[in-house]
């Protein structure tokens, strides 16, 4: 049974985590995310104009329509009960009297205590059946986590005459972004890159399926026609039109030459050793797991001594400020000689940190991966 002392620990734990910051942003930021959640498919009669009141009552009623909506049918039950005893506990009283020839009237409003408390009571075990399912997905999405961290290589191959590094951030508890370097017994270098659609856990899912495909035809063909083809094809058998993978597929030699093939996702930037970007590799073409008879075509390119390959995934370009300004192919083109001299860990995170203060900190928005690839010569 917890004991006083616990309540005052959980009070005092409580106030020291929270902030003004965070009280403020629980009107100014959570609040707005939700209510266009909930009221998602109403913004037309939302807008229409009309008074205070009449504009109120409207939201109103989108956003208890909306919560009702995601319950379960049993749980829609107990909330209109709740909503029904809630109007029960209001009572008026409409009074007229006359005294000395003086009319005197009162009119007020007055809850009753049983039906307020029965609405109190019904709320809470709502909340706690809706608390005890939030935690049991959080504790799978921590399961999901887990996987996708364990995809990701947190160490990567140093083949000769190469120099390696790359960043991830994910935008929610499960992320759809994925890279892996691969040394091949021939001495050639296999990379993928790739974005899965949205994010959360279904981008999650494509993109564990996307590796393993991956990793399953480095040992039977790890040409990138033959690759994308079986990508493809593993992809449409098993997602939706609406769970789809851009990526990109490199197979270097170990004199810099490669050759692979990008679909669905933002060109590569082939730079000169100072940073400058003389190329833009890849062009627009369907994502993988869409048609099952696509192809696409294989590029072809060389890194000379000292020149860099920069893959970036949309959620850098994409990034957005507080004004809704986004970081664009610009700004990440500006970075690069900037940081050009740096080793190519410190030009990655450099990058990443370039995003992250333009954003203005916090979470992402989309899963943001960056990766370089420097070619130093045999």
């Amino acid at each position: 049974m917890p004991s006083f002392q616990d309540w005052r620990s959980l009070a005092q734990s409580t106030w020291q985590a929270v902030g003004r910051r965070d009280l403020s942003g629980l009107y100014s930021s959570q609040w707005p995310q939700a209510r266009a959640e909930l009221t998602a498919g109403f913004a037309d009669e939302l807008a229409r104009p009309g008074g205070r009141v009449k504009r109120f009552l409207r939201a109103s009623n989108a956003v208890l329509f909306g919560l009702a909506k995601r319950l379960a049918p049993a749980r829609r039950v107990l909330f209109g009960a709740v909503l029904v005893c809630l109007v029960l506990s209001f009572s008026s009283h409409y009074d007229v009297r006359f005294h000395d020839g003086t009319k005197t009237t009162s009119y007020g409003i007055y809850f009753d205590n049983f039906f307020l408390w029965i609405s109190i009571l019904l709320l809470g075990l709502l909340l706690a059946m809706e608390l005890v399912d939030k935690i049991a997905y959080r504790d799978e999405l921590e399961l999901a986590r887990e996987l996708q961290a364990s995809l990701i290589p947190t160490e990567l191959p140093e083949p000769p005459g190469f120099e390696i590094a790359a960043h991830n951030e994910i935008a929610n508890m499960v992320g759809g972004d994925i890279y892996d370097f691969t040394d091949l017994p021939d001495g050639r270098l296999a990379i993928l890159f790739g974005d899965a659609s949205g994010h959360g856990m279904t981008a999650g899912l494509v993109m564990a399926v996307a590796h393993a495909a991956f990793r399953t035809q480095l040992e039977v063909d790890p040409a990138p026609a033959a690759m994308f083809a079986a990508l493809n094809r593993i992809l449409c058998r098993t997602g939706t039109s609406r769970a789809f993978f851009g990526g990109v597929y490199l197979l270097f030699s170990p004199d810099g030459s490669f050759a692979g093939c990008v679909a669905g996702h933002p060109p590569l930037l082939r730079t000169d050793a100072g940073g400058r970007v003389i190329e833009r590799i890849g062009h627009g073409a369907y994502p993988l797991g869409i048609k099952p008879e696509l192809s696409w075509e294989i590029e072809r390119g060389r890194l000379g001594r000292g020149q860099l390959l920069v893959l970036c995934s949309d959620g850098v370009t994409e990034a957005h400020d507080a004004s809704g300004n986004e970081f664009g192919e610009a700004r990440l083109e500006a970075a690069l000689p900037q940081n050009a001299m740096r080793p190519a860990a410190g030009m990655v995170e450099a990058i990443a940190r370039a995003v992250s203060d333009f954003r203005g900190g916090g979470t992402p928005e989309d899963d943001l991966s960056i990766a370089v690839v420097r070619y130093r010569g045999v």
